[in-house]
């Protein structure tokens, strides 16, 4: 009888430093030259009996790779190098193990469809940590060379995730790398070829539901894989990238746009914007004084100018309303009977005048507006300090007196309670009142707040601007009562307009710095300088795409613009 075929199986080595995918070659039977890529044949056990046809010898063969450098680099390069042992299972049955640094293992591989599993393990006797696994079925065919290859899948202890840019100009469409970096337990990196033993999976956790960011593949199943961030510009605070696996730990990466400022010049420098809303036409409105224009811009920066019929009006602050149009009061440079107006615009441009009721002297003189959603435009006046409202469709108008004389108001707001809040900035003041017919209420602000520009914040409180002490305040409905001042970060900034913010927070201007604060409901205060100085800044309004615009007025040295931030 001739000698029966055996086999040898040669588990390949890696590079130090790296853990990845091990290619695991089985030949059994047959007769081979000698080599690193072919293995010599030789009988497991020399003059020993003949194995029954049923099953062939198969010698593992393995390289233990070593721990220096030289070692390191020397090909194949698959097994980590903190691996101290080998398991070798076939059908399921007991493993048996290869010890570092022991080079060869034989066990029997019974002819027919076999299935072989390996896994490398960080201590010996299959102790430890489990650093890789493979499992492959083939035919095992008796008299023939048989070739079994696996490759060995890196078993995730840890997972890193992190961006090649995470902090993008805001504004700019931008596509970032998500480097996925995945351990083992002794924290090697798992290279390639083969996959991880379960594949990673990535999220977006975006608080905000910007809808700002993508993807472009949600399953990461080796290293191979390049995942990419596409964001498309548009307004976001910060979201994160959350790398997951089964039984492994979360690991998260924040993507936060850093603010950028975007200005825009108009046709007519000589005519300062104040104060800007956004229409329903996807555009902003803009009011500009002194003169008599409305412009419109548009998310590019395009401007287009609308002449008020009224000479001289001196437009001030507007709203987009519930019908759709814009309305602005007219504060009028010139005091006559009717010169005082809150008047409709369409976004196509059309002019609908209202006078106010009150005839000079004093003149009223209108700042601040707001659509209480009666069905009225409600609006304070400055020179005669006065409250009044102006039908939207009804064309019913009515005003009253301010209890305080010359309390000088300028912003005008709703709350939950729908009560209208008005700033008194020459008394000093936040006045309260329930409709024309009700007793107003008035508390006292400290002597010099002069407060200016008033809003229903998120957190169901009113938040002022307090221009005369540089702070921002916050005012309680239910109590009627101050609960917060806090002051912007820098002295003389001059807070005028304030706006709620996409975010949750309160955006406002400071006109004595050309900076851009923000203000949390729990009252933490940034600020953002604006890269154009010398030009104020007044208005300021949420976007569609939640960009702020604001208004900057200029001087006759340094013309008016329109700005933008996008964080």
């Amino acid at each position: 009888m001739g000698v029966l075929p055996y086999s040898r199986l040669r588990i390949s080595r890696v590079v130090a430093r790296l853990f990845g995918a091990a290619l695991v070659a089985v030949l059994a039977a047959g007769c081979g030259g000698g080599g690193a890529s072919t293995p010599s044949v030789t009988p497991a056990n020399p003059g020993s009996p003949p194995k029954t046809p049923a099953s062939v010898s198969v010698t593992f063969t393995m390289h233990w790779p070593g721990t220096t450098t030289s070692s390191a680099q020397r090909s194949p390069k698959y097994v980590p190098f903190t691996a101290r042992s080998v398991s070798v299972t076939v059908n399921g049955g007991t493993p048996q193990y290869l010890n570092s640094p022991a080079t060869t293992l034989t066990i029997d591989a019974p002819v027919g469809t076999d299935t072989f599993t390996f896994a490398t393990y960080d201590a010996q006797n299959g102790q430890g940590n489990v650093l890789s696994r493979a499992s492959v079925t083939q035919a095992i065919v008796n008299g023939a060379a048989n070739n079994v290859s696996a490759t060995l899948n890196g078993v995730i202890a840890s997972i890193a995730v992190s961006l090649s840019n995470p902090t993008p100009n805001a504004g700019v469409p931008a596509t970032v790398n998500v480097n996925v970096a995945a351990k083992d337990a002794d924290g090697n990196t798992i290279v390639g070829p083969g996959d991880y033993n379960t594949s990673i999976h990535l999220t977006l956790s975006d608080p905000a539901n910007s809808g700002t960011l993508s993807l472009s593949t949600n399953n990461v199943p080796n290293a191979a894989t390049a995942p990419t961030l596409t964001y498309n510009g548009k307004t976001l605070a910060s979201a994160s990238i959350v790398a997951s696996a089964t039984g492994v730990t979360n690991a998260a990466a924040t993507f936060s746009p850093t603010p950028t400022f975007y200005q825009f010049s108009i046709p007519t420098g000589t005519n300062g914007p104040q104060w800007i809303a956004a229409g329903s036409d996807g555009n902003m409105w803009f009011t500009e004084s002194p003169g008599s224009a409305v412009a419109r811009i548009t998310p590019s920066g395009v401007v287009t100018e609308f002449t008020i019929p009224t000479a001289n009006a001196q437009p001030q602050m507007i709203i987009g309303a519930s019908d759709g149009n814009l309305w602005f009061t007219e504060f009028a440079t010139t005091p006559s009977p009717g010169s005082s107006k809150i008047t409709k615009l369409t976004t196509t441009g059309t002019f609908t005048e209202n006078s106010t009721l009150f005839s000079p002297p004093p003149p009223d003189n209108p700042v601040g507006l707001v659509d209480r959603g009666d069905g009225n435009i409600w609006y304070v006046a400055n020179g005669s300090s006065r409250v009044g409202f102006q039908g939207i469709s009804s064309g019913v108008a009515g005003e009253t007196s301010i209890p305080t004389a010359g309390a000088g108001p300028i912003g005008i707001a709703t709350a939950p309670d729908n009560n209208l809040y008005y700033t008194e900035s020459t008394a000093n003041k936040i006045g309260r009142i329930a409709n024309l017919f009700t007793t107003q209420s008035e508390i006292s602000l400290t002597t010099g707040t002069t407060p200016e520009s008033i809003v229903r914040g998120p957190d169901g409180n009113l938040w002022f601007t307090e221009n005369g002490t540089n702070q921002i305040g916050r005012l309680s409905p239910s109590s009627f009562s101050v609960t917060g001042e806090f002051p912007t970060l820098t002295a003389n900034s001059q807070p005028v307009g304030i706006v709620v913010g996409q975010d949750g927070a309160l955006w406002f201007t400071e006109n004595g710095l050309d900076k851009i604060g923000r203000i949390t409901t729990g009252g933490t205060v940034s600020e953002y300088a604006s890269p154009v100085t010398g030009l104020g800044l007044r208005g300021i309004a949420v976007a569609p795409d939640g960009s702020l615009w604001f208004c900057e007025p200029g001087t006759g040295v340094n013309p008016g613009r329109i700005g933008k931030l996008v964080y």
